[in-house]
């Protein structure tokens, strides 16, 4: 008697608990703050942050995944909504790498090194430059990327091209399976993709930058026979700034007057605004009420006298030190 036996090779295939890829509709990267007067020279590796796609636990062949990143639009500046000034920016998906463009779409990214792209938590980093911007006010700039991220990556990869229990993919990208092995059709590559919104925010912040002519009164051989000295304050403040520029009353003032020091003698002098006030820190303060340029410094004349009224002290280089402050 003989028998024929059919031998039946049943298996199951139960994917492993590892996440892969996902989007969000919107991201955000803060680049943070810096001055008005920073913002006209460019800056390669300016900040980084999400770009909307996480991805975590692929722990499969880099080179069998497929991440590819693709810009539908992207605002042509960073702009602040009240003065309507830009500061020109590009992203790109490695630091200092190739600017993305509207309407391209990148290689796989996957297989250059996933690793490389992975910020915390498996988010996904975009990278930012900025360009030279010109007299710009202060506030938020804001921009806009619309960019589509399109994935096809595995987690349990048992050959090159073969996916243990199918792939995480985005939209358009299509795969086939026979008995849990899945492998994708490379003519949907990269299909349509996950859109996402990135925002891009930076905050300028107000700066003012000066420089003084100094006071030299020259040489006299007496209090009374010091010739008078003019000269200016040049203030270049954030353009749309008001503010206020004070002087200190020096190293030795006393009883009302500024004076300057040889040793232990003093001769007193004074340095005035036009119309004859002591310019000073605290009342007597030069104001510039109306927004600054921005562009040029604005010039503040003083006139500097020693006064007449006092006795000559003994030969000697006499000097004093005043500080300017603005006030913004």
């Amino acid at each position: 008697m003989s028998r024929l036996c059919l031998l039946l090779l049943a298996w199951i295939v139960i994917p492993l608990d590892v996440s892969a890829c996902s989007t969000t509709s919107t991201a955000s990267i803060d680049l943070g703050s810096k001055s008005s007067f920073d913002a006209t020279t460019a800056v390669t590796g300016a900040g980084s942050g999400n770009s909307g796609l996480t991805c975590s636990g692929i722990l499969g062949l880099l080179s069998s995944q497929y991440i590819f990143i693709s810009v539908d639009s992207k605002s042509a500046g960073l702009v602040n909504a009240v003065s309507g000034d830009s500061i020109p920016f590009d992203v790109t998906t490695v630091p200092a790498g190739v600017p993305l463009t509207a309407g391209s779409t990148s290689g796989n990214l996957a297989g250059a090194s996933l690793l490389s792209l992975g910020g915390s938590s498996g988010e996904v980093q975009l990278f930012l430059n900025l360009g030279a911007a010109g007299n710009v006010a202060s506030g938020t700039y804001t921009g806009t990327i619309t960019l589509r991220w399109h994935y096809a990556v595995c987690t349990n990869i048992s050959a090159v091209g073969i996916c243990i229990g199918g792939w995480t993919r985005s939209a358009g990208i299509t795969q086939s399976c026979l008995l849990g092995l899945c492998t994708l059709t490379q003519s949907s590559l990269p299909g349509a993709g996950e859109a996402v919104q990135v925002t891009v925010t930076l905050n300028v912040t107000r700066d003012c930058r000066f420089d003084a002519d100094d006071i030299d009164f020259g040489g006299a051989p007496f209090a009374d026979s010091f010739a008078p000295v003019s000269g200016a304050l040049r203030v270049r403040c954030t353009k749309g700034t008001t503010y206020s520029v004070g002087l200190s009353n020096g190293n030795y003032f006393s009883g009302g007057r500024r004076r300057m020091g040889s040793g232990t003698n003093r001769l007193e002098y004074d340095v005035f605004r036009p119309g004859g006030q002591p310019w000073d820190a605290l009342s007597h303060r030069a104001l510039q009420a109306v927004p600054a340029l921005g562009n040029v410094p604005e010039s503040f004349t003083y006139e500097a006298r020693i006064y007449p009224d006092q006795p000559t002290p003994p030969a000697g280089t006499y000097q004093d030190v005043l500080i300017i402050d603005v006030a913004f």
